[in-house]
């Protein structure tokens, strides 16, 4: 096979985008560039794969010597660029291709999807595509070219740039197996991305962008990618991933990435990049047709990557995203919009104890992976688009995880869409003009950072008259430490029983710890408080509900292991004992007292609320 031709763009008279604007058109991403390139590869895949097709994704990452080595240098770059081959572009120190090409190992970072469309369609821009869709030449040759996949990942063809960002010498290479004119064929070109330059061409001097391709002369002055056999025959020389069978899909290879060269810290953040950003469609629970199956290789050592459910806090956001689609079982909360109204999306919030971290969640210190106290912001294709933070429990020991979907309505999503930066990794309303789909946006986030910022520490008063009930004493800033020794009232305030009249003539004071004992090996609390009674209702029934306590917040039993369930033993008022079901009040008043028993470091609390009922 004879070597690739280059082709290096030059500037229309009408003019170009130069290289270094081409690369610009990122952004600063809030993410890292490998979470960044992760992110948009696998979106494009997913994107790509027809209705009903499980994606199936390829990671890996190797070193290329030897025969393969030499193919790249003397079939692919075998002519470089004026500004990559000259000597003296070298003075700075950096990096380009000639002298990476001239060393005995070059790093690849390749990633393949397979069972997806492939980059199908015309190779040329300026070919009319008919039915075709235009894949390839937007993703090869245009910049920025339009969202095309219904609810899709993103906008096709701005993040490409942080392909060439994460390599050291601004270059890749493209293998894909695909369809044009509903025909199946092969295709390689190689891509590099560099700065604007002049330089002779035909006796005169020529500016030129800074875009260059590899491929087949197409003799009109600009080059094809190599296809069929020949494509074939360069893949496998170089090793890139096999298509046997006609596998369809696309590998990208970026040569010479910026990575950690320690391999264990690699692997960590390859395993924590697609985790964090694709576990919604990783879950047990995904339907097949919906899920992404991602394998990681590491100089040839395969890396396995463990189910959401089994990498905390991400078992956490599974449940919570389980409640949001309606098969699991904790509350669901929908976020609206008054003005214009309109039904933004779902949210569930899931707490729980902090459960061991998987060993490759602790490599690199991402503070997602720590005590988790966030929302996961995620459009109906489901991928993550960006963590909201909120205010974590004070104890390290629980922690809470949230999943907001926004609504399928086709305003709606549009909405969220083009909220998202080229990143696709943060939804800014002030992107938007003024109008609805603004306000969609700014609404939800809106709601969204009130909750998460006040989940731990309600603002809100707790509930309606008949419900509410006050916190107990302050237990303390850590679980485990029982409040001893001390009285005094709790941050809670009185709860009234309601009714037309005075509000406050029924009703019970914030309750305080008295004390702790020890009985038939169970450690037991005990708690004191005031009732206020005119006797005007005297079939109102007191409860008590115990709960363990975070500070300001409590669990509910769902959420806890058995080993750390509470329960009331008994509930005094005036002489008369009760459990659960309550006391009917009544003309009684004055102390009331109640024993719940208390796990092995812990710490517990009681709501008192009024209800009807029968009662004790």
């Amino acid at each position: 096979m004879t070597p690739l031709d280059l082709h290096s763009e030059r500037f229309a008279r009408t003019g170009n985008i130069a290289g270094e604007g081409f690369r610009r058109l990122l952004g600063r991403p809030a993410l890292g560039l490998l979470q960044t390139v992760v992110r948009e590869a696998l979106q494009n895949s997913i994107d790509a794969a027809p209705e009903g097709n499980a994606v199936e994704i390829l990671l890996r990452f190797r070193t290329l010597d030897g025969g393969t080595l030499q193919t790249l240098r003397e079939r692919v770059f075998n002519v470089l660029p004026p500004d990559e081959a000259d000597p003296a572009s070298e003075a700075d120190g950096g990096t380009n291709l000639r002298r990476l090409l001239a060393g005995d190992r070059v790093s690849v970072l390749e990633i393949a999807d397979f069972n997806t469309s492939g980059l199908a369609g015309p190779t040329r821009a300026d070919v009319a595509a008919g039915d075709d869709p235009l894949d390839f030449v937007n993703f090869l040759r245009n910049v920025g070219a339009a969202r095309d996949t219904h609810q899709g990942g993103g906008t096709y063809g701005y993040g490409k740039t942080s392909l060439y960002a994460l390599s050291q010498v601004s270059s890749i290479l493209a293998d894909t197996w695909t369809t044009c004119d509903g025909k199946p064929v092969r295709r390689v070109m190689g891509c590099h991305l560099g700065d604007a330059f002049e330089a002779d061409l035909d006796g005169k001097r020529r500016r030129f962008t800074g875009r260059h391709w590899w491929g087949r002369d197409d003799g009109e002055g600009g080059v094809d990618p190599v296809e069929g056999d020949d494509a074939i025959e360069l893949a496998e020389a170089l090793g890139l991933p096999e298509r046997a069978g006609g596998r369809t899909g696309t590998t990208i290879a970026i040569i010479a990435p910026h990575l950690d060269p320690e391999e264990d810290l690699l692997r960590a953040e390859l395993v924590e990049t697609v985790l964090l950003n694709f576990w919604p469609r990783m879950c047990a629970f995904t339907p097949a047709a919906r899920r992404v199956v991602v394998r990681l290789e590491v100089e040839g050592r395969r890396i396995e990557i463990p189910p959401p459910e089994a990498y905390p806090p991400l078992d956490l956001y599974a449940r919570a995203l389980r409640n949001v689609h309606g098969s699991g079982v904790g509350e669901v909360r929908t976020v609206r919009s008054a003005r214009p109204a309109a039904d933004l999306g779902r949210l569930s919030i899931v707490r729980g104890l902090r459960a061991p971290r998987h060993v490759l969640a602790l490599k690199n210190g991402n503070p997602i992976l720590g005590q988790a106290h966030s929302i996961a912001l995620m459009r109906p294709v489901e991928l993550v688009v960006r963590y909201l933070p909120g205010e974590a429990f004070p104890d390290k020991r629980f922690e809470w995880a949230g999943v907001f979907i926004c609504s399928d309505d086709a305003e709606i999503e549009k909405a969220f869409a083009s909220a998202e930066p080229p990143a696709h990794d943060d939804w800014s309303p002030d992107m938007l003009p003024k109008g609805r789909t603004k306000t969609f946006v700014n609404v939800a986030l809106r709601e969204l950072k009130e909750v998460a910022a006040t989940y731990v520490r309600p603002r809100a008063a707790l509930g309606d008259a008949e419900e509410r009930g006050p916190s107990v004493a302050r237990t303390a800033t850590r679980l485990g430490k029982l409040l001893s020794g001390i009285s005094g009232r709790g941050p809670g305030r009185n709860v009234s029983a309601g009714g037309a009249g005075n509000r406050k003539a029924i009703s019970i004071s914030a309750a305080r710890f008295v004390g702790l004992e020890h009985v038939g090996g169970r450690r037991i609390a005990h708690f004191e408080a005031d009732l206020t009674n005119d006797g005007s209702r005297p079939g109102l029934v007191l409860r008590a509900s115990p709960h363990l306590v975070l500070d300001g917040g409590s669990t509910s039993s769902a959420d806890l292991p058995d080993e750390m369930a509470v329960a009331l033993l008994d509930l005094s008022l005036a002489g008369r004992t009760a459990g659960a079901e309550g006391l009917r009040i009544e003309d009684a008043q004055g102390g009331v007292s109640c024993r719940v028993t208390v796990p092995d470091e812990a710490a517990v609390g009681i709501a008192f609320g009024f209800g009807e009922g029968d009662g004790a």
